[in-house]
């Protein structure tokens, strides 16, 4: 007993088969109809030249056209399997050049937008450090961690497309220099304003060898993007998260790549003299 694959290529073969001699037989068929009605036409001594090229034409085309409008009818079914092939591989096709159309564009507003070149320091979504490679599909970063702002030394490689979905934080406006900021929390019962001094004279003492130079790079920004002169001073602010906890939020000038030593200092400065 023969299998059903095998029946099934057979029956499919027969298919086929038959809609071939169809289509032969309706090419034989029109070929014939042509030939008479070409003949009736040339030798009606009833229209003139421009009549029977008229006629011809009309024939000819008629004729094109019943054509293949037969062989739709023939091949209905295979066509109707190619179709449905063809609109499978178009939906792929779409889903799949989606991303790549995303990824380019998002190229595009990267460099008309200047987001941001190699070496600068940017955040896109969750993703945090330095700018090391862009190309027309991705951006690759050198991860910073988060907590101590230091490099991990992974590579991470975002896909342009989420230019779109996601914004852009640039740390290095101000060209090496960023203000950093980190909290310290106390308990209401503590002196605050002793500890505020303290952090406030730390922050200067951190920021010291870098003031001057950071307070060129504010202006020279603030001069290129018709800005205030940004404030390049160290400050401390207090913030009431709790009835009973109190956060001074410590904002000091420093090298982006080494405010985590600067917060180091302070901190370290800071806890070294007890508060009353």
């Amino acid at each position: 007993m023969p299998s059903a694959l095998p029946l099934q290529a057979y029956l499919s073969d027969r298919t086929t088969l038959a809609d071939g001699l169809a289509s032969l037989a309706l090419l034989l068929t029109l070929l014939v109809i042509r030939y008479s009605l070409g003949k009736l036409i040339t030798h009606n001594p009833n229209f003139t030249l421009e009549q029977r090229r008229r006629w011809q034409v009309t024939l000819r085309n008629s004729l094109i056209a019943a054509f293949i409008i037969g062989l739709v009818v023939v091949w209905a079914s295979e066509l109707h399997a190619l179709l449905v092939s063809l609109a499978a591989f178009a939906v792929a096709l779409v889903v799949a050049g989606k991303e790549i159309i995303l990824c380019l564009s998002g190229s595009m507003l990267r460099s008309g937008g200047q987001l941001y070149v190699v070496g600068d320091r940017i955040q896109i979504g969750e993703h945090r450090g330095s700018v090391v490679d862009t190309n027309l599909f991705s951006t690759t970063l050198i991860e910073d961690d988060p907590e101590s702002h230091q490099r991990t030394g992974r590579a991470i490689a975002i896909p342009n497309s989420l230019l779109w979905s996601h914004a852009v934080v640039r740390d290095s406006l101000m060209g090496d220099f960023i203000m950093h900021q980190f909290s310290v929390p106390i308990a209401c019962g503590q002196d605050w304003r002793g500890a505020e001094a303290r952090l406030l004279e730390l922050a200067r003492e951190a920021c010291a060898s870098c003031k001057v130079a950071m307070m060129a790079s504010a202006r020279e920004m603030a001069e290129r993007h018709a800005l205030e002169i940004p404030v390049a001073e160290p400050l401390v602010t207090l913030q009431l998260k709790e009835a009973d906890k109190l956060v001074l939020i410590v904002h000091v000038p420093a090298e982006a790549n080494r405010r985590h030593n600067a917060e180091q200092h302070i901190l370290r400065g800071y806890l070294a003299v007890e508060i009353p």
